[in-house]
């Protein structure tokens, strides 16, 4: 059960977030465990500025001036390029490209994305917008901050009348969130990744809303 946080204050999201939000990233992720630091920054920083590209939605948690968590909607009705993000991104892209460490890294992120993008294609559905991005840091969890996140979206779809959207999750996240909000899973698919080292087993998920809820 969740208890409330008092002094959250929920704003959009604004540039000087990012380094916050880039370290929650490196944190949830265990970058630590995989790569050098130089290496996870740009893999977090890259990763962060390819979802803000295409948000039309962005709105973070912050306690005590410290930004502990963000949310990233997208919107296929009112689609929008942030270029300056994207450009942004593809340096990360190419300063990663320039040692095996960080080809490797990016490799791993991208043979994920195909997975996602697989189970997207599985669907019938056409969908009117994605959650596509969705973290709060470790030590604010349980604290009722993302279910707070997550209304706020749900709001935001209700009132732009995105009927339909989706989220890819996995089994190294919560994913148990997502039922718990009467999200479906409609896809599933299960690959051994390797990172690094390191061999695992990870059963990959698109959820999506139920359209009458909405």
């Amino acid at each position: 059960m969740e208890n409330g946080m008092d002094g959250v204050i929920y704003r959009e999201y604004q540039p000087n977030d990012f380094d916050m939000l880039s370290e929650i990233i490196k944190i949830t992720w265990n970058h630590g465990k995989y790569y050098s630091y130089g290496v996870s920054c740009r893999v977090a920083d890259a990763y962060l500025r390819f979802c803000l590209s295409e948000q039309t939605f962005a709105q973070v948690a912050e306690v005590n001036e410290k930004t502990v968590g963000i949310i990233i909607g997208n919107n296929f009705l009112k689609r929008h390029f942030h270029f300056n993000y994207f450009l942004y991104a593809m340096y990360d892209i190419i300063c990663l490209s320039m040692s095996k460490e960080g080809r490797n890294a990016w490799r791993f992120f991208r043979n994920i994305d195909k997975i996602y993008k697989e189970l997207l294609s599985l669907q019938i559905k056409k969908y009117d917008g994605e959650l596509s991005f969705f973290v709060v840091h470790p030590l604010y969890r349980n604290f009722g901050i993302g279910n707070e996140l997550y209304n706020r979206f749900y709001n935001y779809a209700k009132i732009n009348k995105i009927n339909n959207f989706y989220v890819f999750t996995d089994t190294s996240c919560n994913y148990n969130f997502y039922e718990k909000r009467n999200m479906k899973k409609c896809g599933e698919k299960v690959k051994e990744v390797t990172n690094v080292n390191c061999h695992e087993k990870i059963s990959f998920f698109i959820y999506e809303n139920i359209s009458n809820q909405i």
